[in-house]
């Protein structure tokens, strides 16, 4: 059955979103009465959800959910270890790939410095996403209303440069997609700075970004915008990966 099912899923795509039985059946090359013994046992599974107007077949939002965590989970770390090895290599500090969770940033990937003096992170801390550079990269090129549905005051104060004012918090990240990165200095913890940068996937969509992070004694506000290139890069190259097409332009350094 898994065989079959596969046969019939490979024939979904972007272009061709549902499917009708007669035409099924002629793609697969098979009778239409067992075409439609397949859909239905699909659809039974979990697989498929049946119009009941026009009695075509498309993926089930269940298989679908699937097949969204699959790739946020598993393809964008495997694919960003490279580019976050690289990024410690030509920057000597810590760097992360967080994703949205809800109203929270987490990290799911770090490759962390090789300084004896670093930042201190791990793969599944929770941050806020109003605190953190990577938060900011996470929600500055979404729709505003969902913006508003993750950011509402008051917002906490984290240390002593926190964003704690919304109308503040929504001027910087106007700010972050008019550079196309964003930094936080003393805004998570007092001696911490991070520039991050999103990662795009082939619908143009945030759903990630790559971060580097450091001890403010060694990389001081001033210095975050000589880092900045080799972090979008980082993430550019990600995106592409992904299948984004059209790459943030570079801005003038």
């Amino acid at each position: 059955m898994l065989r079959k099912a596969m046969e019939v899923l490979n024939l979904y795509s972007a272009e061709r979103r549902e499917l009708g039985v007669m035409e099924t059946a002629q793609l697969l090359g098979r009778p239409k009465s067992t075409t439609s013994r397949w859909l239905a046992e699909m659809e039974q599974a979990g697989f498929l959800e049946r119009e009941e107007t026009t009695g075509r077949y498309r993926i089930s939002m269940r298989l679908a959910a699937l097949g969204e965590l699959a790739r946020q989970s598993t393809s964008v770390q495997r694919i960003a270890r490279p580019a976050l090895e690289a990024l410690v290599a030509a920057t000597g500090e810590t760097a992360n790939l967080v994703v949205l969770s809800g109203k929270e940033a987490v990290n799911v990937e770090m490759v962390e410095s090789p300084r004896p003096v670093k930042h201190v992170g791990w793969v599944g801390r929770r941050m806020p996403l109003h605190a953190t550079a990577a938060g900011k990269a996470l929600l500055a090129w979404l729709p505003a209303k969902d913006i508003r549905a993750r950011v509402k005051g008051p917002l906490a104060q984290h240390a002593r440069a926190t964003i704690t004012s919304v109308a503040k918090y929504t001027r910087e990240l106007e700010h972050v997609r008019s550079h196309g990165y964003a930094t936080a200095v003393s805004e998570l913890e007092d001696d911490l700075s991070a520039v991050a940068a999103p990662v795009f996937d082939h619908a143009g969509t945030v759903v990630g970004a790559l971060t580097i992070s450091a001890p403010i004694s060694r990389v001081p506000r001033s210095a975050l915008p000589t880092l900045a290139p080799a972090v979008v890069e980082a993430a550019q190259k990600v995106s592409a990966a992904l299948g984004h097409k059209t790459l943030a332009k570079k801005r003038g350094w």
